[in-house]
């Protein structure tokens, strides 16, 4: 797989096409609990850690027979059968790989599982809850689109980033510095960056945890910046998109928080 090809859309473009909109059921396996050879450790190191494995599949037609008969026919995917199928494949992988590559591993082997049942489309999620220091973990996914489609996309996920740092109008939030809570999403993601979380938090952590400002907004657009600057500064990161989730939990007593939420491409 290139992720750079024309191909490669983002998540929200791929979730939205004309044929994924004509697909009514899907099959999903969601969770499954696994140790991989994939992926970095929270220290950045190829380490075989937890993961927790997320299979959709999307049906090409609905799967009326099956629910019609009330048994599993080549309408519907049985999904014990497929969660036994990623683990027994992930328990046979021999060495340490990429993120990327173990998406589509999965990818083929749902589509062997699926046999004669017509996809859609396939989506992997895998979910590294040690992949963050400071957050609930880290997440790469990737959907792959089938004939005559074959669109696909790629994200990589921090999720929930918990940084001090000044922000804040009021005479009391320029005393002391207060949590923020971090989400950003990396759409299209090149295939070098899919396993740089570690860093990606890091340059995160940096750039807050040293920052002073009134606005969420002003904080939000720094950000975006300094990564644009420091972090993705390789061409090919030119066509990714990052998406930048910043909420202050302890600004509004009555709310659990106000959000700012940006979209911005890489390359400007």
């Amino acid at each position: 797989m290139s992720l750079e090809d024309d191909c490669v859309v983002s998540k929200t473009v791929w979730q939205a096409r004309p044929t994924q909109l004509a697909v009514t059921d899907r099959i999903t396996v969601r969770n499954l609990q696994v140790s991989v050879g994939a992926g970095v450790d929270v220290w950045g190191r190829p380490k075989k850690q937890r993961a927790l494995i997320t299979v959709t599949l999307s049906l090409a037609r609905p799967f009326d027979s099956a629910a019609e008969a009330d048994a599993l026919d080549n309408s519907t995917v049985h999904y014990g059968t497929l969660s036994k199928s990623v683990q027994a494949n992930i328990n046979g992988q021999t060495g340490h790989v990429g993120s990327g590559l173990l998406a589509e591993n999965i990818v083929n082997v749902a589509r062997n599982t699926a046999g004669d049942t017509p996809l859609s489309s396939i989506e992997v999620d895998i979910f590294y809850p040690k992949g963050s220091m400071f957050g609930d973990g880290a997440a790469f996914s990737h959907g792959q689109a089938f004939p005559p489609d074959q669109s696909k996309y790629t994200q990589l996920h921090l999720r929930n980033v918990r940084i001090p740092c000044l922000i804040g109008v009021n005479a009391n939030e320029r005393l002391q510095k207060q949590p923020v809570i971090v989400n950003i999403w990396v759409d299209r993601v090149s295939t070098f960056r899919v396993d740089h979380y570690q860093r990606l938090e890091t340059a995160l952590v940096d750039v807050i945890s040293s920052s002073s400002f009134e606005t969420l907004e002003s904080l939000s657009t720094t950000v975006i910046n300094h990564l644009r600057n420091s972090f993705f500064t390789a061409e090919i990161d030119k066509i990714s998109l990052i998406r930048l989730q910043i909420e202050k939990p302890h600004a509004v007593p009555a709310a659990d928080a106000p959000v700012i939420d940006i979209i911005r491409p890489v390359g400007t």
